[in-house]
């Protein structure tokens, strides 16, 4: 039973829970009392002198190794006065270091908050301000970038950060607090502080319409069930070894490439910079069986393999998520021995649908899967009524997987959010007789760029600041590598004042965005085409790059 502070705190993060719907999950077992620190002891107690990490730079950890460095971060988290249900925020790539800290969160009860290491000043500010975190960690140096630096800048901006423990992977550094350090000095927390499975155990931020980061609040129930879900859709199991190229503070690295492999015992391999050849190595070397990323991921591993042989019969399946796959490149990756296999879902929904292993090849290739146990999924027209099948309409999931809100963005989360449990994505689709469906595109105006997805209100927003422009509409155009890019539209305040791409993207460095987020392509016109109520006609700017893209193509050849 929640107590009044519990419930409170409930109310003030914005969490909403469908009581009827829980004890719908707890009867049918998606939900129960363990908490993802259970799951961690219990394999740490299976199997403790088992690998349970291995990262690019040779940085190995046994479950038994881990779980005594992460009872002394969380030591450590607790002295520096981090309470249960307290954030602690981690700002790193894939490193072995990102376990410890995660599963040091789960002892300490604190809420994990994995940012993206592409995060610069501006939403880093946001973001930390947002969670209230007591404690960040951050890496020494990665990609030429000194993140130290920037937080000492920062962190007079977050009133509620009270100690920064820096990660020295790449490069020592004289000052502040190291991981290495803490790991060293403290000895591990007896025992771990109660939480309660419906209490949060993550917070991941992703970027939507709105221009501002979402922070999707995720339980220890709503995590366990959603990796138990795809386990069982796709047999994974302790014998596994998932190799997560892609960013781990993602959900699909979140979920899939960190927790998923604790939970059944497995074995995780983490690659913090994608790159075609080092993920095949690391396939061949380490016997991998299955492994997750975007589109582009699949396209520059094909190319690869064009050129140079490595033996990776180990795999069973590469999942791709984040943007739907091309059917060529399904045909293309069976040719050269990797089952392609599609998975769709989102950051608060972990998944919706996977194809399956047993699938026909002709489900493998045109459809992104059927719904995973435990979760249902349905077509609904504009009305949010169920939409026939075959019929195009935007998907909708339920089940115990799906997110308990935005934090604390009650509104935001009502919209998406329906009081009987059902969270529509925004996404259009069909659905075949048979419960499969094909994603057609979004309702979102969200740029899907390798799998990360990007705002374009953010990016115009960002426009807009520059003295010289006007009027911004940001699109995405195709691109046969990362699916999209943003293309920018600007009308200029002096024409006479040349506006250039150089310029531009000196313009973004300054304000300290992800560079992600920088227009790929810029067009200055005179005008941009508006509806009747003054909104930008996007679908008219998106035809004209298409076009464009198009006949320069045809002039090149």
């Amino acid at each position: 039973m929640n107590t009044l502070a519990e419930g409170t705190d409930r109310i003030s993060l914005g969490i909403k829970l469908n009581e009827s719907r829980k004890l719908e999950y707890r009867r049918k077992g998606y939900w129960g009392d363990a908490t993802l620190a259970d799951y961690w002891q219990m394999a740490v107690l299976s199997a403790p002198e088992k690998t349970a990490v291995i990262d690019l730079q040779g940085t190995c950890y046994t479950y038994a190794e881990l779980d005594d460095a992460a009872g002394r971060v969380a030591a450590f988290l607790k002295d520096a006065g981090v309470a249960p249900g307290d954030f602690v925020s981690f700002q790193l790539p894939g490193w072995a270091e990102f376990t410890v800290i995660y599963v040091a969160c789960l002892k300490a009860g604190a809420v994990a908050n994995p940012v993206n290491p592409g995060f610069r000043a501006e939403e880093l500010s946001y973001t930390l301000n947002k969670c209230e975190t007591k404690v960040f960690f951050i890496p020494s140096h990665f990609r030429h970038f000194d993140y130290p630096a920037m937080i000492t800048s920062l962190a007079p901006k977050i009133p509620t950060l009270r100690k920064v423990v820096v990660v020295e992977k790449e490069k020592k550094v004289d000052e502040g607090i190291s991981l290495c350090k803490v790991i060293k000095e403290y000895f591990p927390l007896a025992g771990n502080r109660s939480r309660s499975a419906d209490d949060l155990a993550a917070v991941l931020f992703t970027s939507g319409t709105e221009g501002f980061p979402k922070g999707v609040m995720l339980t220890h129930n709503n995590i366990i069930a959603s990796e138990k879900a795809l386990a069982a859709a796709l047999n994974f199991t302790y014998l596994d070894v998932m190799l997560m190229p892609a960013p781990v503070a993602h959900a699909i690295g979140f979920h899939h490439g960190v927790t998923a492999p604790f939970m059944l015992g497995a074995k995780s391999v983490l690659q913090d910079m994608f790159k075609p050849d080092i993920t095949l190595g690391l396939i061949e070397r380490e016997k991998c069986t299955c492994s997750m990323g975007a589109t582009p991921y699949v396209y520059d591993i094909l190319r690869t393999l064009r050129t140079k042989r490595y033996d990776i019969s180990s795999l069973r399946f590469f999942l791709c998520g984040g943007a739907p796959i091309p059917r060529h490149m399904v045909k293309e990756s069976l040719d050269a021995g990797i089952k392609v296999m599609g998975v769709y879902g989102s950051t608060e929904s972990v998944p919706h649908t996977a194809v399956r292993i047993d699938d026909p090849f002709e489900r493998i290739v045109s459809t992104d899967g059927v719904a995973v146990p435990s979760v249902e999924v349905k077509v609904v027209d504009e009305a949010r009524r169920q939409a026939p099948a075959g019929v195009q309409g935007e998907e909708a999931s339920r089940g115990p997987t799906v997110f308990v809100g935005y934090l604390k963005e009650p509104a935001l989360t009502d919209s998406v959010l329906d009081d009987q449990g059902w969270y529509y994505s925004g996404d259009l689709c069909t659905m075949d007789d048979n419960g499969y469906i094909r994603i057609n595109g979004r309702k979102k105006d969200i740029i899907i760029r390798g799998g990360e997805n990007i705002s374009s209100t953010e990016v115009e927003n960002i426009l807009l600041q520059h003295p010289n422009v006007r009027e911004a509409g940001v699109v995405a155009m195709p691109d046969q590598r990362l699916g999209e890019r943003a293309c920018a539209y600007v009308v200029l305040n002096n024409p006479e004042q040349k506006f250039t791409m150089e310029e531009m993207r000196a313009f973004f460095d300054k304000k300290d965005v992800a560079k992600c987020k920088y227009p790929e392509r810029l067009e200055i016109v005179d005008s941009l085409p508006r509806t009747a109520s003054g909104k930008i006609k996007k679908v008219l700017l998106r035809q004209d790059i298409k076009e464009k893209l198009k006949k320069e193509r045809e002039k090149a050849s």
